[in-house]
């Protein structure tokens, strides 16, 4: 991706996958609003996007609540003037095996993957269509969005409606010239975040 120049939010920004994001679009020009739960994981990849040059901001939010992403959509506007690129990286991983996986879990699951998702999608792209600007939403998800390893998993369930849902609002943003777009990874271990 070519990003000198321009504003890229990225969320789930404080480890893995998100931060290795953060840190290439840096280092290929981008300014980086970096939005987490963990103040502290944001501080360090802050501290490496400054490394490389760059002007970054840090928005702390819980990823399940609309609002929350909204006020972070607006915090990149006011912070740099502009957004540009929005990433939806809603990182998490189930904490039982399937078989004793109970409500309280599914719910999380789907709230974290597919409503964040969601919410993220809405938020930048009514930015972009109040600045009446053309955008770029990259929704991020891991290989089990397109394959099941195994035969009954809801964190695979809740990727492939990611997948479907960044489909959809492709065709639906894309004559206001917003383009929506999937990035597929294959599987992140934790010792992922130690790697550059």
């Amino acid at each position: 991706m070519n990003s000198p120049r321009k504003i890229a939010l990225v969320t789930g920004a404080g480890q893995c996958t998100g931060r290795g994001i953060a840190l290439r679009l840096a280092r290929e020009g981008a300014d980086i609003v970096l939005v987490d739960k963990d103040a502290t994981l944001l501080r360090h990849t802050s501290e490496e996007i400054i490394a490389v040059g760059r002007r970054v901001s840090v928005f702390l939010t819980d990823l399940t609540r609309q609002k929350q992403l909204q006020e972070a959509v607006d915090h990149a506007e006011k912070t740099f003037g502009s957004l540009d690129i929005m990433v939806n990286n809603p990182e998490f991983e189930r904490e039982h095996p399937n078989a004793d996986i109970g409500y309280d879990e599914v719910a999380r699951l789907i709230n974290h993957s597919v409503q964040s998702t969601h919410w993220g999608i809405q938020a930048a792209a009514d930015k972009f269509r109040q600045r009446c600007q053309k955008g770029t939403i990259i929704n991020v998800l891991s290989s089990a969005g397109h394959e099941n390893p195994t035969l009954i998993d809801i964190l695979s369930a809740s990727k492939m409606a990611v997948r479907v849902l960044t489909q959809a609002a492709s065709k639906e943003l894309a004559p206001a010239g917003i383009i929506v777009t999937l990035q597929c990874f294959g599987s992140i271990i934790p010792m992922a975040r130690y790697v550059s």
